[in-house]
């Protein structure tokens, strides 16, 4: 055995780290071409290396009619186009590429070892067992993200499918990391640490534990410089972009005092059976309340809520799949996978007897969850619930929200400055926390533009599922106390979102549950610009809960 393998070890994907005579396509980063030590960049054209990095990572045969239809729908002959671009490639790529390219009539496969697929094997086992030897060359694998800086006119197709990918492997790279950094750290491996961490705070500069842990790997090394420079490059993240305070124990150490603003909830990433879910935790007193949000928002959208009813009690906000930080699989976006979703997460937290909140489409799965869960009580923030006409004309009013995703921006002043001039003005706590929402919910992409992190198909499927679904026969199954809020200021189209047919629609469901009139908000800003009378009947409500003065119904 070489000194190489070695140093790597003799894990799962030691081989593949060993720089084999084998020819790697590396696309994780600038995409090249690694032959033993030989790292030559990949010189094609853009829409030829999007073909490469689909057929690549794709890892099997794949339809040519579906190629061409994702790669060249704006040509007079998509299939056409594609043939030209395949000539391309046995012409103008290296060797190896040209040589491993099989093509037939009907299918296209390129058959090559690559980075992507060595770097899901290992990150999938770091993360089972962060002690796996070669993880740390293993985590050097993610230079940058899935072919970093490609700018290619494509599809709306095409870049949903690039960003899904890259999200999907900048959360494992973020699991991996994090999960082989603390055991790094535990062991008195900190060195092995340093590498990866300063990877994951320039790919994901908002994930505080990354930072936070790489400060502590220095701190174990002794290096003291180090370790205040990585300080001081977190504490401006978070009060300059962020709008918080580093955490109270590092700032202690390194400024000794502690500012009184809110620090940054905690975030945990939580695999399900099927999917990984991302979890925003405001820490609090028993019982939790955990937050469903509504169509095309996350976690974070919860912030201001968040900070209003912290610490009285916990405030647990979930990314649902297809949401911001969680997985975004090809399907499983209907209203039965969320429920089951969140039901498994209750019990992976664990969270005993929470209280379960929903805003907008969230407010029907909480209600769904609630159902058919231990839980001490349901908050429906303006629910997606009532018959189909109300369902229907809601999702109606509802979907520019979904037409718009996808679409790229600039950057987060650019979607600040579009998002402020369609609302009124937020007191000043809520246009703070608006502008750390915005940090969170927008994703980078390849070319240096921005997109919202929620999935269109993600959104459509929820609302047809919940238009499908007895959503008030679900409300009438809820056994725990119930509190439904009204909004009355106009939203969408000069209208109130709720009308007080649909309020007495979901009181006819569920005739024990209390009612709060949110006279000075509108749809949107009950979780945007909370106003303090509904955060104190959300309180009141929540210690009822607690102590079980709430009144429970019987099924019938």
């Amino acid at each position: 055995m070489n000194q190489r393998t070695r140093s790597v070890g003799t894990g799962p994907f030691a081989e593949a780290l060993a720089l084999p005579k084998t020819p790697l396509l590396c696309l994780l980063g600038g995409p090249a071409l690694r032959t033993g030590q030989r790292h030559v960049p990949l010189a094609l054209r853009p829409k030829a290396l999007a073909l490469v990095t689909y057929l690549a990572v794709a890892g099997g045969e794949v339809a040519r009619r579906d190629v061409a239809r994702l790669l060249f729908p704006e040509a007079e002959g998509p299939r056409a186009a594609l043939r030209w671009h395949l000539a391309h490639l046995r012409s103008a790529a290296p060797a190896p590429i040209a040589r491993r390219l099989r093509t037939t009539r009907e299918t296209l496969t390129l058959p090559m070892a690559t980075d992507v697929a060595i770097f899901r094997a290992a990150a999938d086992a770091i993360c089972r067992r962060p002690a796996t030897e070669g993880a740390a060359a293993a985590l050097a694998l993610y230079r940058d993200d899935l072919v970093a800086g490609l700018s290619v006119a494509t599809t709306a197709e095409f870049d949903n499918w690039l960003y899904v990918e890259q999200e999907n492997l900048r959360r494992r790279f973020r699991q991996a990391t994090l999960a082989f950094a603390r055991w790094g750290l535990s062991a008195g491996h900190g060195r092995a640490a340093v590498g990866p961490l300063a990877r994951l705070v320039t790919v994901d500069p908002y994930c505080e534990d990354a930072h936070v842990l790489l400060i502590e790997a220095y701190e174990s090394l002794a290096e003291t410089a180090h370790a205040a420079g990585a300080y001081d490059r977190y504490q401006t993240i978070v009060r300059r972009e962020l709008a918080a305070e580093p955490r109270p124990s590092v700032a202690l150490r390194f400024e000794g005092r502690v500012a009184a603003r809110a620090a940054l909830p905690r975030e945990e990433l939580v695999p399900l059976r099927d999917v990984t879910l991302h979890v925003v935790d405001w820490p609090g007193a028993e019982p939790p309340i955990v937050a469903v949000h509504g169509s095309a928002q996350m976690a974070h959208s919860f912030g201001a809520l968040a900070e209003r009813l912290a610490p009285a009690h916990r405030f647990v906000g979930i990314d649902l799949r297809g949401h911001g930080f969680s997985d975004k699989p090809p399907s499983g976006y209907d209203l039965e996978r969320h429920v089951e979703d969140l039901r498994q997460l209750l019990t992976a937290l664990p969270l005993r007897r929470p209280i379960v909140l929903g805003h907008s489409a969230g407010g029907a799965i909480a209600a769904f969850v609630a159902a058919g869960a231990d839980v001490a009580g349901l908050v429906l923030l303006e629910a997606m619930i009532g018959d189909r006409a109300f369902t229907e004309n809601a999702a109606a009013q509802a979907a520019p929200l979904a037409t718009g995703l996808g679409h790229t921006v600039a950057g987060f002043d650019a979607y600040l400055a579009e998002w402020r001039a369609r609302r009124a003005g937020f007191t000043d706590e809520a246009e703070r926390l608006a502008e750390r929402w915005v940090r969170f919910a927008l994703a980078p992409l390849p070319d240096g533009r921005y997109r919202e992190r929620a999935l269109r198909i993600a959104v459509e499927t929820e609302w047809a599922s919940i238009i499908a679904a007895d959503s008030l026969g679900a409300l009438a199954r809820v056994t725990c106390p119930i509190l439904i809020v009204q909004a009355l200021k106009p939203w969408l189209d000069g209208r109130p979102y709720f009308t007080r047919p649909i309020v007495d629609a979901q009181l006819a469901a569920a005739p024990a549950a209390e009612l709060f009139v949110a006279r000075r908000s509108d749809h949107a800003t009950l979780i945007r610009d909370p106003e303090p009378a509904m955060v104190a009947a959300i309180t009141r409500f929540a210690e009822r809960c607690a102590t079980g003065r709430s009144a429970c119904r019987r099924r019938a």
